[in-house]
């Protein structure tokens, strides 16, 4: 009994001893010299001075910020770091509410919700052999695009985009009919300006000599480039391609030197002009049919043909075989 007392008494008197060095000053962990006054709450480094924590997150880099996710025993679990951890899910629950409002605010569509503008115009470019794809809301490009699909007219209007080599131009032209072609659109850029225009020497080369790419793919910096053709219509020169929003329309002069890949239409289709009635009937001037009569055998099932071809060359024949007899007998 006196031996467990005992044991208690210097156990008391050690954990005296401990407290009385914890609670007493401790110096400065950066100068080491004043007692401290302050912990950092990312390493817990004691300081005692506004120059000592500048120069202690010089030192080490510390950010100064607790880590609200750094691992604790549960030996260390106290009311400080329940309370650190509630707030930390606090946090996290209104962010993903505040990013859901923001969503709701920017009518961003999923691949299955997009307006019914946008399917439209979706349907009617994969008609055309040509590959839409869209951003959500809020992107730049996706608000810039107007391209839109008249369903009375059965057309695209598209949002065209122009870009100049070695220049830092960009042109917009919304509300672009797919008849038309490329050469009709750029011409109303290119006209006449200042000596200090800055497509000057765009506008001083004629419209042929211009060279017109677009990208096959809009993803990856080395995609393929399609040359187009200036007087062919847009409708036709999109064929093949996949757009992101709108068509971006590289202009180079002949000049410039060109260091991507480019890939023309193996197989490019041709628009042949409808044909006249007087044409029509012209084509088939000199040309023999065969004409072909169907007679019933005494009422039987099974019909016979009869080249009336053959049966005129027999009948002409037999016509010359007696005209030849009747000369062999005249005196």
């Amino acid at each position: 009994m006196s031996a467990s007392l005992s044991q208690m008494e210097e156990q008391a008197e050690e954990y005296s001893s401990n407290k009385s060095v914890h609670n007493g000053p401790t110096l400065c962990e950066e100068c080491k010299s004043n007692p401290s006054k302050y912990k950092c709450p990312g390493c817990s480094l004691a300081s005692c001075s506004l120059p000592c924590v500048k120069s202690h997150k010089a030192r080490t880099g510390c950010s100064g910020v607790r880590n609200q996710t750094q691992f604790v025993p549960l030996s260390q679990f106290d009311d400080n770091t329940l309370l650190s951890d509630y707030n930390l899910l606090k946090e996290m629950k209104r962010v993903s509410e505040s990013a859901r409002r923001m969503r709701t605010k920017l009518h961003m569509h999923t691949y299955f919700k997009l307006p019914y503008h946008l399917k439209s115009l979706r349907s009617a470019a994969w008609i055309r052999r040509t590959k839409l794809m869209f951003l959500p809301n809020g992107m730049s490009k996706r608000e810039k695009n107007q391209s839109r699909y008249d369903q009375r007219k059965k057309f695209i209007s598209w949002t065209i985009e122009w870009r100049f080599h070695s220049t830092n131009v960009v042109l917009h032209d919304h509300g672009v009919n797919e008849n038309t072609n490329f050469g009709s659109v750029l011409e109303t850029h290119l006209k006449p300006g200042p000596w200090n225009h800055k497509l000057r020497q765009f506008c001083e080369d004629q419209l042929d000599n211009l060279k017109l790419f677009v990208r096959k793919y809009p993803k990856g910096p080395k995609s393929p480039f399609k040359e187009l053709d200036m007087k062919a219509p847009i409708r036709q020169q999109l064929a093949n391609v996949v757009i992101l929003e709108f068509p971006v329309v590289f202009v180079f002069l002949q000049s410039h030197k060109i260091n991507f890949e480019v890939i023309k239409d193996a197989n490019p289709v041709i628009q042949k002009p409808p044909q006249n009635d007087n044409e029509v009937n012209q084509s088939f001037e000199g040309a023999s049919f065969r004409e072909e009569e169907i007679e019933d055998d005494n009422g039987s099932a099974d019909p016979r043909v009869f080249d009336l071809m053959k049966n005129m060359e027999a009948s002409s024949s037999a016509q010359m075989i007696t005209q030849n007899e009747s000369f062999e007998h005249e005196p």
